[in-house]
């Protein structure tokens, strides 16, 4: 999602402190949006783009992964959802 600036200035104008707090809470709301996960656009983190190295069993909680979470697509055909699956070390189900 792309961040929308209400007012645009000119150089040498006065601007109006009603109008640059608008600009200051549109960024505002943005980044809190950011931080909160929903102004992240669904393409933004893709496979291609993370790190093999980021994603460790270590940074994986317990029970964090579960099949319902895990994106129909990407599970093999003939996994069940009380079924157990191994990846690494790390046992999920």
């Amino acid at each position: 999602m792309a961040i929308t600036i209400p007012h645009t200035f000119t150089a040498g104008a006065i601007a109006q402190s009603s109008t640059v707090n608008a600009n200051f809470t549109a960024v505002q709301v943005f980044v809190d949006g950011l931080a909160s996960g929903t102004n992240i656009d669904s393409s933004a983190i893709t496979t291609a783009k993370i790190n093999d190295a980021a994603v460790t069993s270590a940074k994986i909680a317990d029970g964090t992964v579960t099949y319902t979470k895990l994106d129909s697509a990407t599970v093999p055909a003939g996994i069940a959802n009380n079924d157990q699956v191994v990846l690494g070390s790390q046992i999920f189900g």
